[in-house]
């Protein structure tokens, strides 16, 4: 990797930020080259108002391979190969910033929008857990991806109580000419409301108290959206006629987990005589169950398919 940038003045309020990111991938004998160009604009106008715009071209040399089924966790990282080359994307972004009450909040408004090449999935049918083929073997390729969007950001910098409020409502999507019948989908980590509240308190030069509420849309995922009735053929053990149950699935991605939002507590104790702070920290305060996996199951008298989840919720006090 190479890059070098220059910031410079055209006017008195207007500054620029110009670079060039180079960059050289060698693999299974083949070469990658790059040239990505950055940009960004500052605008002053008055009354302590600042517009921003950039863009910027980036290429990724490793790619993010994520199970799109209801089970573990497990994405991996895999490198680009000559079958998968490197991802690329193309983003362009804008604001608008302010300060209020001599400088006591700062609010801003940003927007962007974000194009992807090159990108992975792994084929209808397959995962990392249930696989035996190797991941190149396993994967479709030239993929696109849009992501979109804009944030709201409140930021209060002076007093006793500080803080700041941020919100993001956002898209991100995919395609693939053999997933989902070629027609764009959520993507597993598309969330469309993301929410944030940090509050600090300072009560004097001994306590100072502090608070985190994060709030997010739940992953997309592939969960059946029925059942039904499959060929009858006879049973072996019971020497009648029976049929299995098929699961529909539905649109790829079409299923959201339970949203996830959790409350963060800390209190801090200051001592200037020992030089030293204790740190009291809450993790989860109100013990909320984010899902962490779903799956199918049976119910043990009916038979009935149940949607179930496994949550993570630990109240965790630690000190330091």
């Amino acid at each position: 990797f190479l890059y070098a940038e220059d910031e410079f003045e055209i006017r008195e309020n207007l500054k620029v930020n110009a670079g060039l990111h180079l960059s050289g991938l060698f693999v299974q004998g083949e070469s990658y080259f790059s040239a990505q160009p950055r940009l960004s604009l500052n605008y002053k106008l008055p009354g302590d108002v600042a517009l921003k715009a950039s863009y910027a071209e980036m290429q990724q040399n490793i790619h993010l391979l994520s199970n799109s089924s209801v089970g573990l966790p497990s994405d991996l990282w895999v490198p680009a190969i000559d079958s998968a080359p490197s991802q690329v994307s193309r983003q362009l972004a804008a604001s608008i910033a302010t300060e209020l009450f001599a400088g006591k909040y700062e609010v801003s408004l940003e927007g962007y929008y974000k194009t992807m090449n090159n990108l992975i999935t792994y084929k209808e049918g397959y995962s990392n857990l249930s696989s035996t083929d190797s991941w190149e073997n396993s994967i479709e390729i030239n993929g696109e991806g849009v992501s979109y969007g804009m944030e709201f950001f409140l930021q209060k910098k002076k007093g006793n109580t500080t803080g700041w409020l941020g919100y993001t409502l956002s898209w991100t999507n995919r395609r693939f000419d053999n997933i989902n019948f070629g027609e764009w989908y959520p993507y597993k980590f598309d969330r469309r409301h993301d929410f944030s509240i940090v509050l600090s308190y300072k009560l004097n030069d001994m306590w100072d108290f502090g608070a985190t509420w994060v709030y997010g849309t739940g992953n997309a995922i592939t969960f059946p959206q029925g059942v039904y009735l499959g060929l009858p053929y006879n049973s072996w053990y019971d020497g009648g006629i029976t049929s299995d149950l098929v699961e529909y699935y539905g649109d790829r991605n079409s299923t959201r987990l339970p949203a996830y939002h959790r409350l963060d507590i800390g209190i801090n104790k200051h001592s200037k005589k020992l030089n030293s702070t204790w740190s009291f920290g809450f993790y989860n305060w109100y013990n909320r169950k984010n899902p962490w996996f779903a799956y199918l199951d049976r119910d043990p008298e009916t038979g009935d398919r149940l949607a179930r989840q496994v949550s993570l919720f630990p109240i965790i006090p630690s000190v330091s």
